[in-house]
């Protein structure tokens, strides 16, 4: 009988991995929505701080898209950080970034040292720098 159960419980598991109901081995920054036009690599061993803020920002349900919006920055970062006080010797870090259309209001922000965090902004607008406003860029850490 333990058999019987044994060898159910495993038809049952391969079905599920055969018809998608369970997935292995995806990474939770990954989207099912294909509507992007360019995926970026980021970094996590160069820039850990702001790796692992996009990643909990991500799994708290914010984009990992970000459609290029530089026009507006300045103003996305004033929403984004509006309450949000500085710290001696830290820089405030935001996901969605302020040069994301995603980003602005109700982003994620925390506290990262500075060399993290200009170190990945500089990292980022090289990678994107031939990109025009509107461009959807899927992140994934790495």
């Amino acid at each position: 009988m333990k058999l019987l159960k044994t060898i159910l419980l495993l038809l049952l598991i391969v079905i599920g991995i055969a018809t998608g109901y369970i997935q292995l081995g995806q990474h939770k920054q990954e989207t099912t929505n294909s509507s992007y036009d360019k995926t970026i690599h980021f970094p996590s061993d160069r820039y850990p701080e702001t790796a692992k803020h996009i990643e909990e920002a991500i799994d708290e349900g914010h984009s990992s898209i970000c459609t290029i919006d530089r026009k507006n920055s300045d103003e996305q970062r004033d929403k984004s950080l509006h309450g949000i006080p500085t710290k001696r010797g830290y820089d405030r870090d935001e996901w969605p970034m302020a040069m994301c259309k995603e980003g602005g209001a109700g982003a994620s922000v925390k506290y990262v040292r500075p060399s993290d965090n200009r170190g990945a902004g500089s990292w980022v607008s090289h990678q994107l720098s031939d990109d025009p406003d509107g461009t959807r860029i899927q992140f994934i850490i790495e």
